[in-house]
């Protein structure tokens, strides 16, 4: 399950494609930011969001999101607003009752749950359809319409700017979003009016057509429309009796005396006409506003990882890096003999403890991951490093202990007297000394420096320590 902080979000979207456009990090920074936050908990996902949480201040200006949050958010809230008050206003209208005559309920239903139920239909089409087609649907609703009118204010410049920012496929799956939501609002609304209609107002409800349509029959068409819910609210299902008390003739302009008589019964129509609303309007439309955000999400997905530089970027990330570009290297001092007493030709895989002797913990970590090491700890001593420092190191280490030197560096007195506390530490039980050599070859150290360190090993006399050479 997705949580907001590895979730690809419109922002997160927007950021990245803005940040890789200005900077892309080198193929060393990347690397070891992977090595840091990569794990099998932790996605290429999750590493790329905390990667752009990282470098985010890299961008100074005001950012593509907030540019595409200031015009969305206040024409998304006129909409939502609109669209509620829209639906508050029509369903008053419809069932505006002056007493005078009955509200027929072929017009309530007509509005309230046929054109949603054709709406629902052309925005299925509008799923399953291509560009061209798409846009052909987009002409029979009014959202394109009033974004267009909108288009002719200072929201202009704002809505081509989003516009380029964006696939076709995502623009589609958010306009049918935005459409969804927008027309749930509208039928909430018309739900709303009915309810505060029938509790402030005592509405008599009936049906009158042209058509030639008997009780009967207009009864069992009812009755197909409430076979979603029938079984749940099954009261809520107007009689046969009821169906035909309600039939309304309109000449003579008056109401018949068995409808006057029985007013109190046309009321019971409120109870169907709210749950077809609520079935038909608000339900199904809610689970196209799901479906449609479902799809535009997974729509953003795909593209978040389209975006120009993403995939250097992940090549970065898995492939281990390797400088060419060399260093000065300090001369060794020249060595007559060469002596391979202790020595290992490869180190092991996994490692309870690593030091690395004037190396960084961002070094060390490039360091295993080229050499295929895995360790729980990983120490820094030297350089900067008081003596008291790596004295507390030295003692609270035990087990193996993998020691990582510069080659080309020849072993000070002050590596000797930590090397040594390391050998005085009953709890470690051996030693190895890894002389590595320059990025670019490797770490491959040459046949000369080995034989400086080996030689400077071999004094110590302890078969605690061990020389790799690798």
């Amino acid at each position: 399950m997705q949580t907001e902080q590895n979730k690809i979000t419109i922002k997160s979207y927007l950021n990245l494609s803005q940040l890789l456009e200005k900077y892309r990090g080198s193929h060393e920074e990347n690397r070891l930011f992977s090595l840091k936050y990569q794990s099998p908990l932790n996605s290429s996902t999750t590493v790329i969001l905390k990667w752009l949480k990282q470098h985010t201040f890299r961008v100074i200006e005001t950012s593509n999101y907030e540019k595409y949050m200031s015009f969305s958010t206040g024409i998304n809230n006129l909409l939502i607003i609109f669209s509620l008050l829209f639906g508050i206003f029509t369903g008053v209208t419809l069932l505006s009752y002056s007493g005078n005559a009955p509200i027929n309920i072929i017009y309530y239903l007509f509005v309230a749950m046929f054109l949603p139920l054709i709406s629902m239909l052309l925005t299925l089409f509008s799923m399953l359809s291509n560009k061209n087609i798409f846009s052909f649907f987009t002409l029979f609703f009014a959202l394109p319409w009033i974004e267009k009118v909108f288009s002719w204010f200072s929201f202009k410049e704002k809505m081509n700017f989003i516009s380029t920012k964006f696939s076709f496929r995502f623009e589609k799956w958010l306009f049918l979003s935005r459409l969804q939501l927008f027309s749930l609002l509208f039928s909430l609304g018309i739900f709303l009016a009915l309810i505060f209609m029938v509790i402030s107002q005592d509405i008599a409800f009936s049906w009158s057509t042209t058509l030639d349509i008997d009780a009967q029959s207009f009864h069992a068409f009812l009755e197909a429309l409430a076979l979603p819910w029938k079984f749940i609210v099954p009261s809520a299902l107007p009689s046969l009796d009821l169906v035909e008390l309600s039939q309304h003739y309109r000449l003579g302009e008056s109401l018949n005396e068995e409808m006057l008589t029985h007013a109190n019964r046309l009321g019971a129509w409120w109870k169907y006409l709210a749950l077809n609303t609520l079935f038909y309007a608000i339900v199904l439309r809610f689970f196209f506003l799901l479906f449609s955000r479902y799809k535009m999400q997974k729509v953003l997905e795909k593209d978040f990882f389209e975006i120009e530089g993403i995939a250097k970027l992940l090549r970065e990330f898995d492939t281990p890096y390797l400088s060419t570009k060399a260093v000065k290297v300090e001369e060794p001092l020249e060595i007559v003999e060469e002596t391979k007493t202790h020595v290992k030709e490869e180190s092991e895989t996994r490692y309870p403890t690593i030091i690395g002797w004037n190396f960084s913990q961002d070094e060390m970590i490039l360091i295993n991951d080229n050499k295929e090491i895995v360790t729980e700890n990983i120490y820094c001593v030297g350089g900067s490093n008081s003596f008291s420092e790596d004295e507390k190191i030295a003692n609270e280490v035990d087990l193996k202990v993998l020691l990582y030197v510069k080659a080309w560096e020849p072993p000070t007195m002050d590596f000797v007297d930590f090397l040594e506390l390391l050998i005085e530490n009953r709890a470690v039980e051996e030693i190895q000394v890894f002389p590595l050599g320059l990025v670019s070859a490797s770490y491959k150290c040459s046949e000369k420096e080995l034989a400086i360190w080996n030689r400077k090993i071999e004094a110590l006399k302890s078969l605690k320590v061990w020389v790799i050479d690798a």
